[in-house]
């Protein structure tokens, strides 16, 4: 099947793949044959002067429905601390390798970043300080938090430490399908967490999912409004996901008719456009609306999307640097995520053994990466991709970039870059599709979670 046929056949379907937001994704990851060595990636990273540093911290109180993410409700404080003590002492040896680097953004992912203590925090930052001092002057600082998981003291903490953009899973705001989520706090609570975050911070990003179980038109617009009465900055709204390994997989397996389908999704989509435009926000991906002017609302993305060298820090982090991804191992099991964590936090730095699984990519694989995560924020220009890869964009893309531009997917206003459409922005999940090679395919499809 051509590209302009499969393309076709695909938006004719309404088919919704996963929201792509990386490649390759983790499921085309294997257990490296040796041990990655910290001078493998030295060499991929002199490329650029600049980084991002990502940390994870893989806790949370509860595992939502749809979650697949690295990380584990079995945790006690000692757990947590002896977790931190270790990543720090990681952020001070990496500090040894890439610490005359430019730091573009610091990201706290999770899990639940604000299940940590402040003097948790201020250990991670004195260690980020001492090892990465080079700082951008718009050094983008995020933290993801979730509802109940923070008080005002932490908030004015982690301010202090330079964070000026907060993150926050809101999902719904009708207790019902809170509950379906299996989130166990109310709506008051979501509402205080919002209050104290906007009032805290300039830049916030809420999360919200549609699609889940028990659903409405009605009700989703009810929490996509309840949400905006905030005015919060930046707002992302996601279709919700199916993965094997998950309790809403088995939900819907039993009762189909209580969630939307990929067509109503799609709608629901057109809709939350139209929203958003309405309200004085700008598009900036599938999933993506923002009040921010004059740059992105996800720095830490943009810069990863464009070349810069990506640090992961802690168990189920991972690191793109040039050819090599890589990091932990991966699993949604709780019990085997538990031993993962637990054996990184007991185990010390080892700079001839940085990583046990990832991949190595093919020249040809980082072109794609390059060219569909561009797409993606809707900017791939023909002169920085000659630039980096020293040939033309259409050397390489010509088939897939003529079958976009014949479904009107993208336009090429200047000549230069490529930007979506509106439909482009819409089916740019299977957009992205359009370059993936057989390879990553195949290591995907092949993939089994643990």
């Amino acid at each position: 099947m051509d590209c302009v046929d499969f393309l076709r056949a695909n938006i004719a379907k309404k088919q919704l793949p996963t929201y792509v937001y990386g490649y390759p994704s983790k499921r085309a990851y294997r257990a490296f044959p040796q041990p990655l060595r910290i001078t493998d990636v030295i060499e991929q990273a002199s490329r650029s002067k600049q980084i991002n540093i990502y940390i994870h911290i893989p806790f949370c109180r509860y595992r939502c429905t749809y979650c697949t993410l690295f990380l584990t409700t079995r945790q006690t404080p000692a757990t947590r601390e002896s977790y931190v003590v270790r990543l720090a002492e990681h952020i001070a040896r990496y500090g040894e390798y890439f610490g005359d680097r430019e730091v573009v953004s610091i990201y706290f992912g999770g899990g639940t970043p604000t299940l940590l203590t402040q003097h948790q925090f201020g250990d991670l930052f004195a260690a980020l300080d001492a090892a990465f001092p080079n700082r951008n002057r718009k050094c983008e600082i995020t933290v993801e938090s979730a509802p109940g998981s923070f008080d005002n003291g932490l908030l004015e903490c982690l301010k202090g430490h330079g964070v000026n953009r907060m993150s926050m899973g809101i999902q719904s705001m009708v207790a019902g399908e809170l509950a379906h989520t299996g989130r166990p706090y109310s709506i008051e609570t979501a509402e205080a967490g919002i209050k104290a975050l906007t009032e805290c911070f300039s830049h916030v990003n809420l999360d919200l999912i549609y699609g889940l179980r028990g659903q409405t038109r009605d009700s989703w617009n009810f929490s996509l409004g309840r949400a905006l009465d905030y005015e919060p900055q930046t707002v992302s709204l996601y279709p919700v996901v199916v993965r094997p390994m998950t309790n809403i997989m088995t939900s819907k397996a039993h009762a189909p008719e209580l969630f939307f389908s990929d067509a109503e999704k799609y709608e629901v989509y057109d809709q939350n456009v139209a929203l958003m435009a309405s309200k004085g926000y700008r598009q900036e991906s599938f999933t993506r609306f923002t009040k921010i002017a004059g740059g992105r609302a996800y720095r830490q993305e943009n810069s990863d999307f464009e070349g810069t060298p990506l640090l992961g820090l802690g168990a189920g982090a991972r690191s793109y640097f040039g050819q090599y991804h890589y990091g932990s191992d991966y699993a949604v099991d709780s019990s085997a995520a538990s031993s993962i964590i637990n054996a990184f936090s007991n185990r010390s730095f080892d700079p001839e053994a940085i990583a046990s699984h990832g991949i190595t990519l093919t020249p040809d694989d980082l072109a794609r990466r390059y060219v569909l995560l561009g797409l993606t924020l809707s900017s791939l220009s023909r002169k920085n991709y000659a630039s980096v890869f020293g040939r033309e964009l259409t050397a390489d893309f010509s088939e897939e970039l003529k079958a976009l531009e014949c479904l009107q997917l993208v336009d090429l206003a200047d000549g230069d870059t490529y930007r979506l459409t509106h439909s482009g922005f819409k089916y740019s999940s299977i957009v992205a599709r359009v370059f993936y090679s057989d390879a990553i395919v195949a290591l995907e499809e092949q993939y089994q979670a643990a």
